[in-house]
């Protein structure tokens, strides 16, 4: 599940909030690779056009809303993406970036609206800031032609903490129509819609989401604390359950603590929350999307009803990246290759920028052979974020088996140095490059570190200590390591890689294969 975003601890983007550019989904066949440029990065390519490309008249980034106030962060980052998926519900008549490509391109140019427009493509920026008055807040909003910083729209709004939860709908509206014109009575009812009338339990999810992007036990416990209480004030939320079943599910996925809970308890309960979520609304995307991942999470290794949840959250709303991402994780993991391609650039083809993705496909091209290519798509990730250890981590082992061995060694080692404390996944691949580079000794230690460890143990950091203590020629101890791990899809994905493929005429291998139904 979070294992398939590869993106622990990385970015905040809250669930289930992944906005983009409305566009026909299709995921019947392998669609060119246009996302990629021919030198391995993302667009923009390095052969500029002779003259520049107007960004589409109706196109519009919004950007997080700042705020001086740390305690009022996950305020700031709701208002941002509620704005941000009331305008995407207008699409097509508006084109609104993913917040996700929209963080990052306002981190590296802040304050800089015209590079911020000419970066993302858009004709106009929202500008934004909170903070806390004697009686409540002062919401100050602005949309910015990007392309001379002129003010097409602005708006102070004093409100109460209450009063929040109106303000959304009403900044929507007065976007779109100063963007596109007078709004059909279809679209201004559209906008009206809110998740929930009670603001109290709208800002517990708010915060809910807030604390669990942050990936880690601690803030999952307490999101869940967050959503249990929205739905308290509010048992109709859908949203909240939606998000209550996700946080239930991602526990159980990274074999978090909640409270006393066992983990068979986090998944009847993640599949409760999720469950109640499509009996108040069938219609719900973020419903769907949450039983995809707890669907998943129920039949490790079939994946059984997985991909039939991730579709159909597709089809609910097509505008969103994830569920299409999860839906090429699961097709992979599958065996359906080529429709797991197609997904994942459908995925670009919604936020084509995202490097999750980017690094999945590197990871799919890895595991068919293609080495090559799996670098090209390795280099894209690292291009549009320098700082995600997914892919710094992947392309270490295909630097090293590439020949750059000295490459290889600096991004494994990047990679555990961008993980932050969180780092069995890099160290895993860390001990095979050192392994494979004849650096025994410290393969041996970091595998050590990984085999050992106790607790949320990844099959990934196994698999690949496993391979590390392979090359090391000591099979007994690869045996032993990967028989810790839970038979599942990922497993079963792992060892079709060629760094087993000295093991597999081995009756412990071929044992190992016949339980998870493979080769």
């Amino acid at each position: 599940m979070e294992r398939r975003a590869g993106a622990r601890g990385h970015g905040r983007t809250a669930w289930p909030r992944a906005l983009a550019v409305a566009v026909p989904l299709c995921i019947c066949a392998p669609v060119p690779a246009w996302s990629q440029c021919p030198d391995g990065t993302p667009p923009p390519c390095g052969a500029r056009p002779a003259r520049a490309v107007a960004p589409p008249t109706h196109s519009v980034a919004v950007l997080y809303f700042t705020t001086h106030d740390t305690a009022d962060a996950y305020l700031a980052d709701g208002l941002t993406e509620d704005i941000a998926t009331g305008l995407g519900r207008l699409a097509p008549r508006v084109e609104v970036k993913a917040p996700s490509s929209v963080r990052r391109v306002q981190r590296e140019k802040a304050g800089d609206l015209r590079g911020v427009g000419r970066a993302l493509g858009v004709r106009y920026v929202i500008d934004g800031g909170l903070r806390r008055t004697p009686l409540g807040y002062r919401v100050s909003v602005r949309l910015v032609t990007a392309q001379d910083e002129t003010t097409a729209w602005g708006q102070t709004y004093d409100e109460s903490s209450a009063g929040l939860l109106d303000l959304p709908p009403a900044v929507t509206r007065a976007v779109a129509e100063a963007i596109a014109g007078t709004l059909a009575p279809a679209e201004q009812t559209t906008l009206t819609t809110r998740p929930t009338r009670d603001p109290a339990a709208w800002e517990h999810v708010l915060r809910g989401n807030f604390l669990l992007a942050r990936r880690t036990q601690n803030d999952a416990q307490h999101a869940v604390s967050e959503f249990e209480d929205a739905i308290r004030l509010d048992s109709s939320y859908v949203d909240a359950y939606a998000a209550l079943g996700f946080a239930y599910a991602l526990a159980h996925d990274w074999s978090w603590h909640i409270g006393a809970l066992s983990q068979e308890s986090l998944l009847v309960r993640a599949e409760r929350a999720t469950d109640r979520a499509l009996a108040l609304d069938s219609g719900s995307a973020a419903a769907w999307a949450a039983a995809g991942n707890t669907r998943f999470e129920r039949s490790p290794l079939t994946m059984a009803g997985a991909a039939p949840a991730f579709r159909r959250a597709i089809e609910l709303d097509p505008r969103r990246s994830e569920p299409v991402h999860q839906l090429g994780i699961t097709l992979l993991l599958q065996g359906d290759d080529s429709g797991a391609v197609a997904a994942f650039h459908q995925a670009l083809a919604l936020e084509p920028e995202r490097p999750i993705t980017l690094s999945w496909l590197g990871n799919a091209a890895f595991h068919a052979r293609h080495v090559a290519e799996a670098r090209r798509w390795l280099d894209s990730a690292v291009a549009v974020s320098p700082d995600f250890p997914y892919a710094y981590r992947l392309r270490g082992v295909v630097r090293t088996l590439q020949g750059d061995t000295a490459g290889g060694l600096r991004d494994a080692e990047e990679a555990v140095r961008l993980s932050r404390g969180d780092s069995l996944l890099a160290t895993a691949a860390l001990a095979w490059v050192e392994a494979v580079t004849h650096d025994a000794a410290d393969a041996r230690r970091h595998a050590r570190v990984v085999t050992d460890a106790q607790g949320s143990v990844l099959d990934e950091a196994i698999a690949w200590a496993a391979a590390a203590l392979v090359a090391l020629g000591d099979r007994d101890a690869a045996f032993a390591a990967l028989e810790r791990c839970p038979l599942n899809g990922f497993l079963r994905y792992y060892l079709g890689l060629e760094v087993f493929d000295e093991t597999r005429a081995d009756p412990r291998f071929r044992d190992l294969e016949t339980k998870l139904g493979g080769p």
